[in-house]
């Protein structure tokens, strides 16, 4: 597959991001935009998606846009299935536009910038899936379900790791896969670790910006806890002899390293997580350009003590 046309991809969407952080430096960020996204929070019915970015990363990796019914939300997702009976490796995306204000949600959590995909659109492998979260892109009549709960306090709530899971069950049958691999970005890094927390069947865990530790967050930034969610961090020891590797950006503010080493913090042995910082990379940029680079490399764990 001719790496070009997903360059121009990435392109055209970093283009597209910069024109509006651009547009967020003067007047437009005092007056204009607030204005627009209280109306695209409270306006009956309006959807936040852009599809034709999701879709122009997608096509040159040949990703098939399928909706898959899981739980009591019907999940938007992307998968390229090549090779019956390899192991197939599954992004998570993040948490979206999960508010337009910082106290006021958004009518849509489809994000702007679909991080996640953008990696897995990177990833060579012959089994690719990619797991939009709950209300994400996924048109709202066939989600009567989704509620702003579900991308604000409750973005990790029960209902939504089931649904992730039933969804990861139902791609990895399609495949005929016997493991699975767990890619998550920023608040789907989270997901993935609780997503592990309930299978047997996970290869590796990998994290990109990661919330692993939604207390930590929930200090550091001095927000209202995530009272509906599950915690990564309590999962820490069920999913520590799960190989994984969580890499955090040197220039990210809004998940820093600590969220991370809080994470490992709360597992009895670490020999088999490690935390790596790359310098110049935040929270939203920087990443498909590190992916390249680190997609090929699978986490491994490291001899025990008792075991050398």
């Amino acid at each position: 597959m001719s790496q070009q046309p997903i360059d121009r991809a990435l392109a055209k969407a970093c283009s597209r991001n910069s024109i509006v952080l651009r547009r967020r430096t003067g007047l437009l960020l005092a007056f204009v935009l607030p204005l627009l996204h209280l109306l695209a929070a409270c306006a009956p019915g309006a959807r936040r998606v852009d599809i034709e970015t999701a879709q122009t990363l997608a096509a040159p990796a040949r990703l098939e846009e399928r909706l898959r019914r899981s739980g009591q939300f019907v999940l938007t997702t992307r998968e390229r299935i090549d090779r019956q009976g390899a192991d197939i490796t599954i992004y998570i995306e993040g948490d979206g536009f999960a508010w337009a204000t910082r106290s006021l949600p958004s009518n849509d959590p489809t994000p702007d910038n679909p991080v996640a995909l953008a990696l897995a659109a990177l990833d060579p492998a012959p089994n690719v899936a990619w797991i939009a979260r709950p209300c994400q892109y996924t048109p709202r009549t066939e989600n009567p379900a989704c509620a702003e709960y579900f991308w604000t306090h409750g973005r990790l709530a029960p209902e939504v790791i089931r649904s992730i899971d039933d969804a990861v069950t139902a791609i990895k049958e399609s495949a005929r896969a016997p493991r699975v691999h767990l890619v998550g970005y920023s608040g789907g890094g989270g997901a993935a670790v609780l997503v592990a927390a309930r299978r047997s069947d996970v290869g590796s865990i990998r994290t990109l910006a990661g919330n692993l530790e939604i207390d930590a967050f929930t200090r550091l930034h001095k927000v209202s806890p995530m009272t509906g969610s599950l915690n990564p961090g309590a999962a820490a020891k069920t999913v520590e002899r799960v190989p994984q590797q969580h890499w955090v950006g040197g220039a990210d503010t809004i998940v820093p390293v600590a969220i991370s080493r809080a994470y490992l913090a709360a597992m009895t042995r670490q020999h088999c997580a490690r935390v790596t910082v790359l310098p110049g990379v935040s929270h939203y940029d920087g990443w498909p350009t590190v992916w390249r680079t680190l997609v090929p490399t699978l986490p491994a764990c490291e001899p025990t003590p008792a075991a050398k």
